[in-house]
């Protein structure tokens, strides 16, 4: 779900998520245990907003504070990204959710209600549908060095353009940027082969799926380079047969040079619908 974070000087009522009624008792208990569920701003405390049968889990926070200075800024939105998710995944423990992006604020309780009941037939339609699903992530990493030695020993015809290299060094310079072409457009179609097939075998096993972005190595933090990032609605009954299909495909091309990380349950950030937040 996308949103506008709208601001004002009086303060602003910022949204986690929304969900059933069945999450109410989360939010009471969280509330008796102080610091057991922390908000965005640590002063003001979740509570939660309920309109015909919707519940929207919300915090107070001072809009001011989420400018484009800070929310360019890693240091101040690390943290209070991390404790808006913690929120949302308590509340998915207990209700269907449609998470929101970091850093939506209204300016008024009353403004947060005229949204929810603008669109409360979509969010009572996606709640029931989300209800015991979550999403899972599966990212695929290429150790490249690794698959380019599988690449060469399987392919006849790198194999000779190899065995024929111009002991000429001019010559074999030239022969041997061709063939490193030659390796890497076929290193390129393998991946793409597998990656495409992944998502087909594993589609077959999900309510949705979606493709991602892939991430470069500054944000993953993995000297392999990211060839697959793909998003997976799964109900609670098929993710044993989920997992089992991934293992069979991890061990297809163990030793190949790919590697396919599970992660999950999360939100279903990539599942929501788009509501549009208007004038609060």
């Amino acid at each position: 779900m996308n949103h506008t974070s709208t601001e004002s000087a009086t303060g602003g009522i910022y949204l986690y998520c929304l969900a059933t009624p069945e999450c109410l008792s989360v939010l009471h208990k969280g509330l008796a245990e102080q610091g057991d569920l922390r908000g965005v701003d640590e002063r003001y405390p979740v509570a939660a907003l309920e309109e015909a049968g919707v519940v929207a889990v919300i915090g107070e926070v001072d809009p001011d504070e989420f400018c484009d200075q800070n929310l360019q800024m890693l240091p101040w939105v690390g943290p209070r990204a991390c404790r808006h998710e913690a929120v949302v995944e308590r509340i998915m423990g207990a209700s269907s959710v449609l998470p929101v992006k970091f850093g939506t604020i209204f300016r008024s309780r009353m403004g947060l209600k005229e949204f929810m009941n603008r669109h409360w037939e979509d969010i009572v339609r996606a709640l029931d549908d989300l209800r015991n699903k979550a999403e899972w992530s599966i990212k695929g990493y290429l150790a490249e060095e690794e698959a380019r030695r599988v690449v060469v020993a399987a392919d006849p015809a790198i194999q000779s353009r190899l065995a024929a290299l111009s002991l000429s060094p001019g010559a074999r310079y030239l022969q041997q940027k061709q063939l490193d072409a030659m390796i890497e457009a076929a290193l390129r179609t393998g991946v793409a082969r597998v990656t495409n097939d992944l998502h087909e075998v594993l589609t077959l096993h999900a309510v949705a799926s979606t493709t991602l972005r892939c991430h470069a190595g500054a944000m993953t933090g993995r000297p392999e380079r990211m060839v697959f990032n793909g998003g997976f609605l799964l109900t609670h009954a098929a993710l044993p047969g989920f997992r089992a299909v991934l293992s069979e495909q991890r061990h297809a091309y163990e030793g190949a040079g790919l590697t396919f990380e599970l992660r999950g349950p999360w939100p279903p950030y990539n599942f929501c619908p788009t509501l549009s937040q208007g004038e609060p």
